[in-house]
């Protein structure tokens, strides 16, 4: 049983860092460390991810213009890489958080639905 839950929660994990990423781009500029450290502050440690699986795809964000970054110096000698939110990144992230809520929307239905059921999705009212 316990594989089972760490199978599932590394691929929801997988499937989730990009928009994650983005979102905390959206707030504002950011490091690296610093990414990873806001990801595992805020879900009190339950969410972490090692900054070496996470640059690959800050670097396929940046090649796909979602992202761009520059450099800052702190310090007598230190330089940070800061990654900037672009507005194809900020629909980019709209775009995955609306298929996120459509496919944990199907998810919810298909645990709870019964024998001739079918999914019909929920439209705002307006």
């Amino acid at each position: 049983m316990k594989k089972t839950k760490s199978t599932l929660l590394s691929n929801l994990k997988k499937a989730t860092i990009e928009m994650f990423l983005l979102k905390l781009l959206a707030e504002g500029d950011m490091y690296g460390y610093q990414l990873s450290q806001e990801l595992k502050k805020r879900s009190n440690g339950n969410y972490t991810i090692l900054e070496g699986s996470m640059y690959p795809i800050l670097y396929r964000l940046t090649d796909q213009n979602h992202i761009s970054f520059y450099e800052k110096k702190v310090g007598k000698r230190q330089t940070r890489v800061y990654y900037h939110l672009e507005e194809s990144g900020l629909a980019y992230l709209s775009d995955l958080k609306q298929s996120y809520a459509d496919f944990t929307d199907i998810i919810a239905f298909l645990l709870t639905s019964n024998e001739g059921d079918t999914y019909e999705k929920q439209t705002e009212k307006e």
